[in-house]
């Protein structure tokens, strides 16, 4: 029976240095896989974890390594700080939501030169990036304007809400509303923002409904502005305000469903995330990618109204779901 117990801490004991021997091996070969990184512009939401099991599931099929970054606050500067840490330890290319694509993009057209850059959900233009990879933002307000039509025929005064006003996608949603609402039956008083901070958006709400006791409706062009004009709501009982928003967040959906807000126009994140790192693994290997000559690579908007909301809420599901399986392989 000794002998027995004795060969048996023997077999267990030889095993183990093969086991951390396996580990070792796993975790080089993962640090000598291409590392790509996929940076946000705000601190990171639901909206963005869809985005990233887009990204996990490309470094799958690429067999590649993704790190996700998303800023403490919503600035160019906490941006930078990030992108400047990844050049001092080597990265082999990045995708970035950039916020203010004027100053960030001179950086981005300086750190082109070391790997490759792609705009994903925000463009900057003079960047030198590889390519945009994410939603037509005109079109995007477009579809916005036309369900605030809609929600409105009798029409009246609304307001537009967005977080900063020098990021591309909120200008180009800006300009897509505007546009299909110019010489309609609505009037715009003006478009709000809150510095990028989810937290101000209440506070900028509820003063522009005490100012304008006319106001009929309000457009929240970035993911966080509708839930939040629904919160401001709630203190004025009386006041019947129709909302659209952007993007599927849980209280945008839970919204849509209690009749809070009228509908949302939302993006595909996960195919931010799924293009730019398969362009970037194969840029990285040197192969061809077929990029349209303008370099703008669009995904696509579809409303979300109390009809299609169990649909909608079933694929975010699974795309979670993937996000959670592939993220300790995959993702770091």
């Amino acid at each position: 029976m000794r002998r027995f117990a004795f060969l048996i801490f023997t077999m267990i004991v030889s095993a183990i240095p093969l086991a951390i021997s396996g580990c070792a091996r796993t975790e080089n070969q993962d640090n000598q896989k291409p590392r790509f990184a996929f940076i946000v512009n705000i601190p990171t939401d639901r909206f963005w974890d869809i985005a990233y099991a887009g990204c996990l599931q490309a470094a799958q099929e690429e067999d590649v390594i993704v790190e996700f970054h998303a800023p403490g606050e919503s600035t160019a500067a906490q941006q930078k700080q990030i992108l400047e840490t990844l050049m001092s330890r080597g990265i082999d290319g990045v995708a970035i939501s950039p916020l203010n694509p004027d100053s960030l993009g001179r950086f981005l057209l300086r750190i082109g030169e070391q790997f490759p850059v792609i705009c994903q959900d925000s463009d900057a233009p003079e960047s030198g990036r590889v390519c945009y990879i994410g939603t037509d933002n005109v079109a995007h307000g477009r579809m916005m304007g036309n369900l605030m039509k809609e929600a409105l025929p009798e029409g009246g005064q609304v307001a537009l809400f967005v977080g900063q006003l020098d990021v591309a996608n909120a200008r180009e949603r800006q300009q897509g509303v505007l546009e299909v609402l110019a010489g309609s039956n609505i009037t715009v008083v003006d478009t709000y923002t809150d510095r990028g901070e989810p937290a101000n958006a209440k506070s900028v709400v509820t003063d522009v409904l005490s100012k304008h006791p006319d106001l009929k409706g309000c457009l929240g062009l970035w993911g966080y502005n509708a839930p939040q004009a629904v919160n401001a709501l709630r203190d004025f009982p009386a006041r019947i305000v129709k909302v659209v928003g952007s993007d599927e967040s849980l209280e945008t959906m839970r919204a849509i469903r209690d009749g809070k807000q009228y509908a949302s126009v939302a993006q595909t994140p996960y195919h931010f995330g799924y293009q730019s790192i398969k362009i970037l693994a194969r840029v990285h290997r040197g192969e061809n990618v077929d990029i349209p000559q303008d370099k703008m690579i669009f995904t696509e908007s579809f409303e979300i109204r109390s009809d299609n909301l169990e649909e909608v809420e079933a694929d975010i599901a699974a795309k979670l779901k993937l996000k959670e399986k592939l993220e300790d392989r995959y993702g770091k």
